[in-house]
């Protein structure tokens, strides 16, 4: 059965390891050039400030910028195990009418789906895991871009999550096959509700736990994640605008009137050291969710009499 996995599935899984191995070859080329931008020196090196830290500080933003339009994909990058490997895994097999022999050999149905199955989300955790690690490697090269909230489309593609999200992805791919047992339809079902998936967990990303409250300026919350900012009257309660503040003219010295009158801004947000906590709590979400798709991949397979 493995060799049979690897002949019916190689090219799936050589395409995806190719198009792996140039995106990290473009992210070491871009970190080797950080790196040489100061003489072999990493991004820590410069801190003293002057001209050349100056001019360090615009070379890797520069180099940041160039890769970035690549980077802000990532998230979408695990529908390549949905679409190419889930999908199809047992919607050809229906579409073809391969199953009906391949059931009735001496290998059951189930140890053929265990096998197919396990093999192919391995492949998936082990790709997804690759991805975070050289996403994550190359953002160490540039200061304050590692391990932050701030660019929500990041958080997917470091850390943890990137597996959780392949696999998830894979998982959806083959129940919507099972399901519909056709390969484009279950390619389209895969695309909307893995998209589904991402934006509702981006909207309760900001409540996997209960935020902290701060007023005034606080450097805690460069690099957190922003649930909500806002300013508080006087008399406490909170405005429903920033720029709501009676008394005070709209634009230039609106901000000075108002905090000479007693407003006092305020933000809501996860601090960045709840980061790796997040990773977790959203892998953890993501799995549950693999389990129900295993579930109703083997249901749908085991069960089916044709």
């Amino acid at each position: 059965m493995l060799w049979l996995t690897w002949r019916q599935h190689r090219t799936q899984l050589l395409v995806t390891l190719g198009f792996l191995a140039t995106l990290g070859a473009i992210l070491f080329l871009s970190g080797q050039a950080a790196i040489d931008a100061s003489n072999g020196k990493t991004a820590m090196y410069c801190h003293g400030g002057g001209i050349p830290c100056r001019e360090y500080d615009a070379g890797l933003e520069d180099l940041y910028q160039q890769i970035y339009p690549l980077i802000a994909m990532m998230p979408f990058v695990p529908l390549l195990a949905g679409v190419f490997w889930g999908a199809p895994l047992l919607a050809k097999e229906y579409e073809r009418n391969t199953h009906q022999l391949a059931w009735t050999q001496s290998v059951g149905r189930g140890h053929w789906l265990a096998v197919k199955f396990g093999v192919l989300a391995g492949c998936a955790v082990l790709a997804g895991f690759g991805s975070g690690q050289m996403f994550g490697r190359w953002l160490e090269m540039f200061p304050g871009k590692a391990e932050t909230f701030a660019e929500t489309s990041y958080f997917g593609a470091v850390g943890v999550a990137p597996a959780a999200w392949w696999l998830f992805a894979f998982a959806l791919g083959t129940a919507a096959g099972v399901l519909v047992r056709k390969t484009l339809p279950a390619i389209a079902i895969t695309v909307a509700v893995f998209l589904a998936a991402s934006i509702t967990l981006l909207l309760l990303r900001p409540h996997y736990a209960e935020p902290v409250r701060t007023t005034g300026s606080d450097p805690a919350t460069l690099g957190a994640l922003i649930v909500k900012v806002g300013r508080v009257a006087p008399d406490g309660h909170d405005l429903g605008s920033l720029d709501e503040v009676p008394g005070c003219p709209l634009g230039l010295g609106k901000n000075a009137c108002a905090e000479a009158a007693g407003y006092r801004d305020f933000t809501v947000y996860q601090p960045i050291g709840r980061f790796w906590r997040f990773q977790w709590t959203e892998a953890g979400i993501l799995l549950a969710a693999t389990v129900v798709l295993g579930g109703v991949a083997a249901g749908g397979t085991v069960r089916r009499r044709r």
